[in-house]
């Protein structure tokens, strides 16, 4: 059996408030708060961005934040209630805490979770 190199959880979720989507100050403190809940290591300053583009003209954000472990990443689409998460981590983490955390946060209606062992 090949040895594992860490997990990573992706998360589309559906439903959520329109201005939430928006909120580049309130996706800033998740991903400053998040890590640190989940004794995860910064490695530098969590960056959150509106995008927009022909394609979609009504701007979403896009955030990150650097890990020693390696990252988390989001995009929104406001347009389309979505939000598309990625987290993943060489070290261990609690994957059902997140999840909780991050429904909690930002209230979705439903969502397609994976977990996949990378290596």
């Amino acid at each position: 059996m090949a040895k594992a190199w860490g997990k990573h959880l992706i998360i589309d979720a559906y439903g959520i408030d329109y201005k939430k989507l928006k909120d580049e100050r309130a996706i800033k403190k998740l991903l400053k708060s998040l890590p640190k809940k989940f004794n995860m290591r910064p490695l530098g300053k969590e960056s959150v961005k509106q995008v927009k583009s022909d394609a979609y003209p009504d701007w979403g954000v896009s955030g990150f934040i650097m890990l020693y472990e390696s990252h988390i990443s989001l995009h929104t689409w406001p347009e389309e209630r979505y939000v598309a998460i990625d987290l993943y981590s060489c070290k261990d983490f609690d994957e059902k805490g997140i999840q909780k955390y991050l429904k909690e946060f930002w209230g979705y209606e439903r969502a397609k979770i994976k977990l996949v062992i990378r290596g």
